[in-house]
């Protein structure tokens, strides 16, 4: 349990890391071919789905939007957890 939950904390600190990264590209470059390869990415997930219930309404859907910078985000983020580990 404890392996799965240091997994999840890595994944979700590197995706942080990663929106950072990609930010900070688009402010360095705008345009350009730099721009258009680090917001290239996957889009994946459930579609939204409504449950109506009469007296609630639940709308529910995953998507996960990965690109470059957030798969190098989890890379370094994974790194820094080993060293700090060892």
């Amino acid at each position: 349990m404890k392996n799965a939950l240091n997994i999840v904390v890595v994944i979700v600190v590197g995706s942080l890391l990663g929106l950072f990264i990609n930010k900070l590209g688009n402010f360095w470059f705008p345009v350009g071919g730099i721009n258009s390869l680090i917001n290239t990415g996957i889009n994946t997930g459930l579609n939204p789905t409504t449950i109506d219930l009469s007296l609630v309404e639940f709308t529910l859907g995953l998507v996960f939007k990965f690109n470059i910078s957030s798969i190098a985000g989890i890379f370094v983020a994974a790194l820094i957890y080993k060293q700090l580990i060892k």
